[in-house]
């Protein structure tokens, strides 16, 4: 019966319960699309990905660019379908009909618009288990937002039909929790429904609804409110229900190799004590060789007996593997497994025959010796390395499994909140599973506990350890609407949050889904062992059918008759026919095609999963490949190499007139105004007065010249709720790249640039443009307030350089020898300034750039032949990301960023630029140390195998030691990959800054840089001068340089100047007469 069995048609509502999504019907607008992923049984290495590709990719109605067939971390297909043209059954069946096993994992709808062709997500599925399957059907199809039902076998959800077992112990989790949820007592067992029955109304439904109109906890809590028999209910699209089903394959896969090596062994480990040790002892070896009957000693039956369970048991599946391969003409391993166990099987029975028969007639000729150890030794040695490698390649996927297991099995539910009414209603405080959770929901998490799912702080305040996503050590603190993320541990204070995102839209499912991305991509080096692959099998039969006829010609036609005689074949029961066969064999089974599939996807998984550890998340093999050969990373300014913050850092008062209110008109020429506490009080009042109207007029703004202003007024006591109230504004207006103006208590305000001032007429003072180009050669934004129509003050911000960036700029420059080039579309001398804090010389900065022109930028080092990495954060910066070889995107930035890149640096540390790098490194050398290994041990084995070697050691490879060697090669690969869980991020030693005028801050002067290999390197910043011994050769007022005795940084403006006085801004004294307290003028002049 199929997986879904029309019971009835439309009703008045219009809700289907249908068999098929082609009872929707393309006369609608839209046409039903489905996004289905499907979990693979049997597939070994590319061959078999290749297979299924081909044949998914045949049927009509699949959409071929959307087919994703992975091998690791677990064998899956990914793809979107027309459901008016195909169901999930066809494409099962087409899987099945080339010999792997397929059963559906998950199913969502999208809807596709047929005329604009774009796709997005309309509704959602839910599976829901009950014994009254019929009535539950039938009053579903009345709640509102219900779509459609139907009948599923969704919760087989395996490969195998002995996997639902496996199943069984995590839906009745599920129900375990939904019992409690619900207030039953005890629990009953969940057994696998069979097909779905109508007459005895058992099975599981799946329930399609809209999200926006109703929830997976309604639906449950309106089934059980009308059915008394046990429910149970599950999303397929959840990541913690795909995670344990994928875990749940995992260990069947596992127990299944267990189980077949245990029995192989059984029967194999006694053929070959009879045949190997037992003959060897003169006891036994005469009561072996006694005649059973026909001719057959006792030796020759017991391991005939024995070896054939193995062949046709433990080796059946090889031949069915074999069958469909053949049949599809994609030979793999499994035919060279199959090819050389039946040839030594089929060799053995000849052998007893040929035997039998010599002994029944009576003649003379010698014994040939049977091989049945090796036939069954072969299977047996196969199937312990199949065993292994499921073992290994389960260690190799624990990072995505150790993401999914932060997320908590429930949550405690408090209340709703109502977003149209922003009102929360509570109810009766329950704890209820994680899969019944709903956007809005009101959530209690206590200290210690896990956070459900990602939503706001509503009520209360906490540290949060969010290191399980971001690699910091260091607590975060939360208030009320901060975000929360789900996974991550609340450490100390209760908090209420409101739910936001759920399941697969979770920060935490986004993550998952992306190193699964990664780890499923392929690196160039990949493509060339998938086309080595293609055609290996192949290879290896000529070269066996090669060995033997050239060993058969060498032995039977003359060219060796000297020599052979002296050779041991023929005492080891060998002839001049089956030594070459011996030959043949062990070049079939020695050679390897998995350990060349696996050698890149598990260094891959290994890798990506250790980045996404230190918080670094890397899209796969193409990312890794293109950072090894860096030899540019071009950086974005704003927030990426700053803050992306500005704040206020210079303020130069251009007259006095704001300080009236300390002093009247007479007073102000007074010599008494050049006492210094004096001079202090009116630039204080000067500039409180400034600010007070600059931040009235910015109120309201978030324009990040706005926010600096506001910010630095409060530090005046400016500010609603503070000493001095902002008060309103008349007449607002905002001129886009001039600034604003506005009217504050019959005052006139303008703040802006040059621009605005000449667009306002305004009276400009003496100094205002001198002062505004001192503040830009600084690296500074000037903006000019006016007040009345008179220019009064000017204010530079600055978006400070972050601290960690002139550490990475010079380890790339540095160590890594990595040329470092800034992109910005800030002016030339604040974007020079940036680049003196960080060490980029001003050769390589490029400023005032339009976005389309930062790709222009990439795109012409890449035709100079430059491998160029581009890091940035914003959308403006996602062209050129997309352009470079490698895009990294800073984790506090946008997501069309993060989609633009190939990497992305989760915890905003422009420090983990050079972990990635050195990461990538480590992991594409390890890729390429397997990949030579596994062709190397090839190019090597086979040889051995073929008896080059014979003549000189008289010692020929039995088939079983050659599929032991075979074994060993792909668990090599695979213990090579894990070892990269040892590696050691680079890290920072001692640290010494610049002079105390810049604070700590930005003037590095030398660091220690340690290498994961180990290594140590000093690095000292100079300039170039010095560093050839010559004198510091920067402007004075620039330098950086550490050991300079030349030079010392300009400070900051003299408070002692009054305001007004040109002395501010680095010019001489004006004032007539002076009132600067201390002026250096005035004193040289006396």
């Amino acid at each position: 019966m199929s997986d879904h069995e029309p019971v009835g048609g439309r009703d008045s509502s219009s809700k289907l319960i249908r068999s098929t999504p082609s009872e929707y019907g393309s006369t609608s607008q839209t046409r039903r699309v489905y996004v289905a992923s499907f979990a693979l049984d049997g597939l070994t290495c590319a061959t078999c990905v290749n297979a299924v590709r081909g044949a998914v990719e045949s049927l009509e109605g699949v959409e071929r660019e959307t087919v994703d067939v992975r091998l690791l971390p677990d064998a899956t297909l990914t793809l979107q379908y027309d459901g008016d043209r195909l169901n999930d059954d066809d494409i099962a069946e087409e899987i099945e009909d080339i010999g792997f096993g397929a059963v559906l994992s998950s199913k969502h709808e999208l809807g596709r618009d047929l005329e604009r062709g774009s796709t997005e997500e309309r509704t959602k599925t839910l599976y829901i288990t009950t014994e009254d399957q019929c009535g539950v059907m039938s009053a579903l199809l009345t709640l509102d937002g219900v779509d459609s039902v139907e009948y599923s076998k969704q919760q087989q959800g395996s490969a195998n039909d002995d996997k639902s077992n496996v199943e069984a112990g995590f839906l009745r989790t599920v129900q375990n929790l939904l019992d409690k949820v619900f207030g039953r007592a005890g629990t009953q067992g969940y057994a696998p429904v069979s097909s779905p029955s109508p007459a005895n109304g058992s099975g599981t439904l799946e329930v399609t609804y809209h999200p926006s109109q109703t929830g997976v906890r309604s639906i449950v809590d309106f089934v059980t409110s009308i059915t008394s028999q046990p429910v149970q209910a599950w999303d397929s699209m959840s990541y913690q229900m795909k995670q344990k089903k994928i875990e749940a394959r995992r260990q069947h896969e596992i127990t299944a190799w267990r189980d077949q090596l245990l029995f192989a062994t059984a029967f194999a480990l006694p053929v070959f004590v009879t045949s190997m040790i037992l003959m060897k002892i003169p006891a036994s070896h005469s009561y072996l060789r006694r005649i059973a009957f026909f001719g057959i000693n006792r030796e020759e039956l017991v391991c005939w007996a024995l070896a054939t369970p193995v062949q046709f048991i433990s080796g059946g599946r090889f031949y069915r593997e074999s069958y469909h391969s053949v049949k599809n003409g994609k030979l793999g391993m499994s035919f060279l497994i199959a090819m050389g166990t039946t040839a030594a099987y089929l060799y053995s029975i000849a052998a007893v025959a040929y035997n039998a028969i010599s002994r029944c007639c009576g003649c003379s000729r010698p014994v040939l010796m049977q091989s049945f150890e090796s036939s069954s030794l072969l299977i047996t040695f196969v199937l312990l390395g199949k065993y292994l490698e499921a073992l290994a390649k389960n260690r190799t996927s624990k990072a995505v499994s150790a993401l999914a297991d932060l997320a908590p099995d429930s949550a405690t539910l408090v209340g709703t909140f109502d977003e149209t009414s922003k009102s929360s209603s509570s109810e009766p405080e329950r704890i209820i599973p994680l899969s019944l959770l709903q956007k809005n929901d009101i959530l209690l998490v206590r200290p210690g506990e896990k956070v459900p799912t990602d939503g706001v702080v509503k009520s209360g305040s906490t540290t949060i350890d969010e290191s399980m996503l971001t690699g910091e050590s260091m607590p975060v603190i939360k208030i009320e609407g901060d975000k929360l993320i789900g996974g991550t541990i609340n450490l100390q204070g209760s908090v209420n949050m409101v739910v936001e995102e759920l399941g697969e839209d979770t920060a935490l499912a986004q993550v998952i889904q992306l190193i699964e991305t990664a780890q499923s991509s392929k690196a160039n080096i990949q493509e060339v062992a998938d086309s080595i692959a293609a055609v290996f099998t192949p290879f290896v039969i000529a070269a066996a059918l090669t060995t033997y006829c050239v060993w058969a010609i060498l032995l039977n036609c003359g060219p060796l008759d000297e020599i052979k005689d002296t050779w041991p074949y023929r005492r080891q029961g060998f002839n001049d026919w089956t030594l070459p066969l011996l030959f043949a064999i062990s070049v079939l089974v020695i050679a390897c095609p998995c350990a060349l599939g696996l050698a890149t996807p598990t260094a891959v998984m290994v890798g990506t999963g250790l980045g996404a550890r230190l918080g670094i998340l890397i899209r796969g093999g193409e990312p890794l490949e293109s950072s090894k050969d860096l030899t540019c990373v071009v950086f974005d300014k704003t927030g990426t190499l700053t803050r992306g913050e500005m704040a206020v850092q210079d303020i130069l008062l251009l007259s006095d007139r704001l300080a009236v209110e300390m002093h009247d008109e007479k007073s102000r020429c007074g010599s008494e105004m050049s006492d210094i506490d004096t001079v202090r009080d009116a630039r204080r009042v000067a500039t409180a007065n400034m600010f007070y109207y600059a931040a009235c007029a910015e109120q309201g703004s978030e324009h990040p010249i706005a926010t600096a202003i506001l910010s630095k007024a409060r530090d005046y006591g400016i500010g609603n709720g503070l000493d001095r109230p902002l008060d309103e504004v008349d007449g607002f207006e905002a001129d886009a790249g001039k600034g604003v103006k506005c009217t504050v208590n019959n005052t006139a305000v303008h703040l802006g640039n040059r621009r605005c001032l000449a667009a306002n007429d305004v009276n400009i003072s003496p100094g205002t443009f001198d002062a505004m180009e001192y503040l830009e050669n600084k690296g500074q934004t000037a903006v000019v307030i006016s007040i009345n129509g008179t220019s009064e003050a000017v204010v530079g911000l600055i978006d400070y350089a972050k601290e960690e960036a002139a550490l990475t700029v010079n380890v790339l420059q540095h160590v890594l020898g990595i040329q470092v080039f800034m992109l910005t579309g800030d002016n030339v001398r604040t974007a020079n300034a940036v680049a003196r804090d960080v060490g980029i010389t001003a050769t390589n900065v490029v400023a005032d750039v339009l976005p389309s022109e930062k790709i222009l930028f990439v795109k012409k080092l890449r035709q100079e032949g430059e491998r160029v990495a581009m890091v940035g954060d914003g959308v403006n910066d996602s062209p050129a990301l997309a352009e470079a070889d490698v895009g990294i995107a800073i984790g506090s930035g946008t997501q069309i960023a993060h989609e633009a890149a190939g990497i992305v640096l989760v915890n905003s540390k422009l420090t983990d630029l050079l972990v990635a790098i050195d990461l990538s490194r480590t992991i594409y050398s390890r890729i390429r140390l397997n990949f030579y290994w596994a062709l190397g041990y090839n190019s090597l084995a086979i040889p051995v195998a073929a008896g080059l070697f014979y003549p000189l050691t008289h010692t020929a490879l039995p088939p079983y030691i050659a599929a032991f060697a075979m074994a060993l090669s792909s668990i090599s690969v695979l213990v090579s990959s894990l070892s990269l869980n040892s590696y050691e991020a680079p890290t920072f030693g001692e640290k010494k800054y610049g002079r105390d005028a810049r604070k700590g801050q930005f003037g590095l002067d030398s660091l220690v840089y340690k290498a994961s290999s180990g290594k140590q390197f000093n690095i000292s910043i100079q300039c170039d001068a010095m560093q050839n011994n010559k004198p510091c050769l920067c402007q004075p007022e620039t330098c950086e340089c550490a050991p300079s005795g030349e030079h010392r940084v300009a400070s900051q403006v003299d408070s002692s100047n009054f305001p007004g006085c040109h002395g501010q801004w680095g010019q001489q004294c004006k004032c007539d007469p002076c009132r600067c307290a201390g002026c250096s003028s005035c004193n040289s002049k006396s």
